[in-house]
């Protein structure tokens, strides 16, 4: 049985209360996730002739870039802000997609916090970014605040295709509900994000290495005016 039938199989199943329970979900809401995520795989296996050569195009001009980029000492292209764009920012041409790269940092954990974001199109170019001082919190109330500010932007811009990349573990998780958000500081930014993710119509969060995430790090860090 293979990743897409066991999907099936779990959706079909009469008994998924003590899954559900176990990941802090009603069995709805597991019901409604395992579809989302089987139309997902199907759609991925059903353009994996043509996505596979254009996502590995991706992957390699990504690796390339971040391979020259690291080279350079981290110098990072400017890009627009993304407060400055009032409608949608991805070329008529091309994937319609919108790629995002969020984290967020905090100066002591609770301390001074900011965020970075980058936006591109999936398999293209970067377009815009953002990197915003948001007071005091913990890094992971930093790294919701980055979600919730990128899905903001994607609202303003009516954008309904989204990969989120981020770099906390713990965050992406509980966003896929393989962990329950028990903190009671970060469950209302949980349930911020999951709204806005349901305004999607395909989302998809990528949990990537630190050091693929040096961009929107970079980002939050010049906020503080350190980088």
């Amino acid at each position: 049985m293979n990743l897409l039938d066991l999907l099936r199989a779990l959706e079909k199943s009469r008994d998924l209360r003590s899954v559900a329970r176990e990941c802090g979900l009603s069995v709805r809401e597991l019901r409604r996730r395992l579809s989302l995520w089987r139309k997902e795989l199907e759609s991925e296996l059903s353009q994996s002739e043509t996505g596979s050569a254009e996502g590995s195009r991706g992957t390699s001009r990504t690796l390339s870039s971040a391979k020259k980029t690291k080279k350079s000492q981290d110098t990072w292209p400017e890009l627009t802000p993304a407060d400055q764009i009032t409608s949608n920012p991805l070329p008529r041409k091309g994937s319609r997609v919108l790629e995002i790269w969020t984290d967020g940092a905090s100066k002591g954990n609770p301390g001074p916090a900011s965020i970075g974001i980058v936006f591109g199109q999936r398999n293209g170019e970067l377009l815009c970014s953002h990197a915003e001082v948001i007071g005091r919190a913990t890094n992971n109330v930093a790294e919701y605040r980055a979600v919730v500010r990128a899905l903001e932007f994607c609202a303003r811009w009516k954008i309904k295709r989204v990969v989120l990349n981020l770099d906390s573990e713990l965050i992406a998780r509980q966003l896929t509900g393989v962990y329950r958000v028990k903190s009671p500081d970060l469950r209302p930014l949980y349930q911020q994000v999951i709204h806005l993710m349901r305004e999607c119509k395909y989302f998809r969060i990528r949990h990537i290495p630190r050091d693929a995430n040096r961009h929107a790090d970079h980002l939050a860090n010049r906020a503080f005016g350190c980088a």
